[in-house]
């Protein structure tokens, strides 16, 4: 029952990074950008900053639907071991 409900978060928070619903993914990308500061002596451009938003905003939705694979191997894992205990 546990793998079930593991694979049905995994499925809903992947959804929510992959589609950038409500802003999540856009908040989660402010965030990790504030984190990991970039390690330069020389001034950042706004295009490099920009670039590496967009590389931010790739990775984000990447990560989102590897979340959304692993929930779903998670569910059919956890359905698996569900009906071999009842039968």
């Amino acid at each position: 029952m546990l793998g079930l409900l593991w694979g049905v978060l995994l499925i809903v928070i992947g959804a929510a990074l992959a589609s950038d619903y409500r802003g999540i993914a856009t908040k989660h990308i402010e965030l990790s950008m504030q984190v990991v500061r970039p390690v330069s002596p020389f001034r950042w451009t706004d295009d490099r900053l920009d670039r590496r938003r967009a590389r931010f905003i790739v990775f984000d939705r990447l990560f989102g639907v590897l979340m959304i694979l692993m929930g779903v191997g998670s569910l059919v894992g956890g359905g698996y071991l569900l009906l071999s205990q009842l039968l």
